[in-house]
């Protein structure tokens, strides 16, 4: 019997949802605030609450999805479902919502869902990945791949025919995501656990004390990007670069996260997910400082190169010791309540509390960040495994 060509793999067609979701979210996350701050009028506050709402909600959606997705008969149903009302929801949130309530109400919705199918398309690449040619690290490098075309052709587009190019490749992305979830997964069964051993996995979940030190201080790190992507596009046109540039930088910093992601197996066979998360602390806390001083100029190339370490080098520490530690069955809850707190609800207060700083310091909000991020590598060092103590040599 002939093995199954990897292209047509499970793996491959995981990676390709993957990729039109990340090439849809690498427009909304680097110029959907500029789009509400030129075309909504709104202030830096609320922006930052438009942005931010959404994430709060995640403690509540997101669980809420997961207990769905890890119970259906199909574990892939409900990321084909959620990326089509995701499709309508940011249609609605574009065309009809003017006023800034308008906008919360529906940017709400539209952010609520499009933040669900992270967690479900994570937990659905770790599956696919886990036996087969296609490691995690590639299936991820590629999708961030996408996200990076997104910031060059978006920032092109926009600079060619306004911020209009925002909502048209917004709407199409979200398009192709829906396409290629209903098209290209096939039935991912569950495994046989009922909806007891679920539950039982979720109140594990919540009394594991190492499971709660890694969600908290990932999420510290994570949670530290608030200012950058909130308000890094707002600061930086406001500083005279143009949007062919801001998406170049976005670009810059992703394209050297996707060369991290690509060496991982050397990468991981020398360093632990423990180390990988605490490198991603420190990365943090360096970039966070230097920016803070509204630097221009060739200084900003390596600083978004630290993105491989304040964001893919924590990012891929936390789902490795995830995965390593869920049960199998609760791999998707496990999944969401990382993003629930770390995108959520500490994304969320990082993203209100850069509106306001936005509004009254400018660049210098990016020095609040570097201190969430310092709080997340002091929580991970609990992480480390203490080493087993030497026996006493006999007497």
């Amino acid at each position: 019997m002939s093995e199954q060509p990897i292209l047509s793999s499970r793996a491959a067609r995981v990676t390709m949802v993957m990729s039109a979701l990340f090439g849809t979210t690498g427009v909304i996350l680097v110029f959907l605030p500029r789009w509400l701050e030129v075309e909504r009028a709104l202030t830096g506050a609320e922006i930052g609450a438009v942005l931010s709402l959404a994430q709060f909600a995640r403690i509540v959606t997101g669980p809420a999805i997961a207990y769905w997705a890890d119970g259906a008969r199909d574990r892939g149903a409900p990321l084909k479902l959620v990326s089509a009302a995701a499709l309508l929801s940011y249609a609605a949130f574009f065309f009809l919502a003017q006023g800034f309530w308008q906008l919360l109400a529906f940017g709400f919705v539209a952010l609520s869902l499009t933040q669900a199918l992270n967690p479900l398309i994570e937990a659905a690449t770790l599956r696919a990945t886990a036996h087969g040619k296609l490691s995690y690290g590639v299936a991820r490098g590629v999708g961030s791949a996408a996200f990076i075309v997104a910031n060059i052709a978006g920032g092109a587009l926009i600079s060619r025919f306004g911020l209009d190019a925002v909502v048209v490749w917004v709407l199409c992305g979200l398009a192709l995501t829906a396409a290629a979830s209903w098209l290209g997964l096939k039935r991912d069964a569950p495994e046989p656990h009922g909806r007891a051993a679920r539950t039982g996995a979720f109140s594990h979940l919540l009394r594991n004390r190492r499971f709660l030190t890694l969600i908290l201080a990932c999420g510290l790190i994570q949670s530290a990007h608030g200012f950058y992507y909130g308000f890094s596009t707002i600061v930086w046109r406001g500083q005279g670069l143009s949007p062919e540039m801001v998406g170049v930088l976005w670009a810059f910093g992703v394209a050297i996260e996707i060369g991290f992601l690509f060496s991982l197996p050397a990468v991981e066979r020398r360093v632990t997910p423990e180390a990988l998360i605490l490198m991603g602390a420190g990365g943090a806390v360096a970039r966070w400082i230097a920016m803070g001083f509204a630097p221009l100029g060739l200084v900003l190339w390596p600083l978004q190169a630290l993105h491989a370490l304040s964001f893919a080098a924590a990012h891929v520490g936390a789902m490795r010791l995830i995965h390593r530690e869920a049960p199998e069955h609760a791999a998707t809850m496990a999944q969401t309540l990382y993003a629930a707190l770390s995108a959520g609800v500490l994304m969320g207060c990082s993203t209100l509390l850069s509106g306001y700083l936005y509004d009254h310091v400018g660049a210098r909000g990016y020095w609040s960040m570097a201190i969430l991020a310092a709080a997340g590598g002091a929580l991970a060092v609990l992480l480390l495994q203490p080493k087993p103590r030497a026996s006493a040599p006999p007497r």
